[in-house]
């Protein structure tokens, strides 16, 4: 899990946001931070279309969708959820500092903004609704185009994009420097996004440099159901807090995605270095999760009975974690945490990049 994450970096942002919400959604006005009780409905009723239309059939996965209240309502719900997502996958790695940023479909700049506040440097947003490039403008990009720029970049964004192109490899053919590419946490398309990263990488294009570990094949695809996401946790604004409670909507503690960064080289991480893709619920006696490097995706599993202090967090990983294991036993069914083992040490988001030479 990549947090805790607050709103403390997007704190600046939000009065500008809700004023714009409420402009596109057509409300009367409310205090900088929240929703006032008579705005509340009428924009939950917006998010809920929104919703249905992403996350259902996904009939209104397209540019066309961004504009008066469904922007605004993107403005509310997802843009906090996108501009923190963002920022978490690009401290899955190493990044290059005060960047030159494109974002991909940027809509009104979640994280064309995210990756400006963290790294510095300045953003250009790409997006084909001149609406939504109205509201990146309005929220402090200042070079929005309507065409894929022709110039290289340090860092390309592309955030809740692919899943809406027929042919998504053939943009991300496209993109230079660091590439950042975050998706739904859905099967379908999470899937879909290993898929193109080992096309990607079979044909020579990049390397992967987060969060997989390895540059073979994915593993996860062996297994129908299988994909890779990450999570984390969040302190929302008010004004999603009432949203929340008002469609019923359960976005406002965990956020999950599934990222894949990409560049034209990356390092050979330590053969001890893991990621957690999976924690399954703690078994009778015992708790397993599940791992991924280039040795592949391994089961790591620890008795009730062996935990210890030197083993203590392997009680608090989660999906995206970064793990060092030292000193576990080859068992048929995976690695297990046994007495006198080294050590399980969950690392923080930061130290991918100490960790990776």
């Amino acid at each position: 899990m990549i947090g805790p994450v607050s709103v403390r970096g997007m704190q600046r942002h939000l009065p500008i946001l809700l004023a714009r919400a409420r402009t596109l959604l057509g409300l009367k006005g409310g205090p900088p931070q929240e929703l006032a009780k008579s705005e509340v409905r009428r924009a939950a009723d917006a998010v809920l279309r929104l919703h249905a239309g992403l996350v259902g059939d996904r009939a209104l996965a397209r540019p066309e969708t961004y504009q008066g209240e469904l922007l605004g309502a993107y403005l509310l719900w997802w843009w906090p959820q996108t501009y923190l997502k963002t920022q978490a996958a690009l401290r899955l790695a190493p990044m290059p500092r005060a960047p030159r940023i494109l974002d991909v479909g940027s809509g009104p700049a979640p994280a064309a903004l995210a990756a400006r506040d963290l790294l510095g440097g300045e953003a250009t947003c790409f997006d084909l609704s001149a609406p939504a490039l109205a509201e990146a403008r309005a929220l402090g990009v200042q070079r929005t185009v309507r065409e894929l720029p022709a110039e290289a970049f340090d860092l390309t964004l592309a955030a809740n994009v692919l899943s809406e192109l027929k042919d998504p490899a053939a943009l991300v053919r496209k993109l230079t420097g660091t590439i950042v590419l975050i998706e739904p946490a859905l099967r379908e398309t999470g899937r879909a996004l290993l898929q193109l990263r080992d096309a990607l990488l079979a044909e020579g294009f990049a390397r992967a440099l987060a969060p997989c570990l390895t540059q073979k094949p994915c593993p996860a695809l062996a297994a129908p159901k299988d994909w890779c996401t990450a999570e984390l946790r969040w302190t929302p604004p008010r004004f999603f807090l009432q949203l929340a409670e008002a469609t019923g909507l359960r976005a406002d503690e965990m956020l999950s995605f599934a990222p894949l960064i990409l560049a034209r080289q990356a390092p050979v991480p330590p053969r001890d270095l893991w990621r957690v893709v999976g924690v399954p619920l703690p078994e009778k006696g015992k708790k397993r999760v599940w791992v991924c490097s280039d040795e592949g995706r391994v089961a790591v599993g620890r008795l009730d009975k062996h935990a210890s202090a030197e083993n203590a967090q392997f009680d608090t990983l989660h999906r995206g974690d970064l793990v060092q294991l030292t000193g576990l036993e080859r068992r048929g069914d995976g690695l297990r945490v046994v007495p006198g083992a080294s050590g399980v040490q969950r690392l923080e988001p930061s130290d991918a990049g100490e960790r990776l030479p």
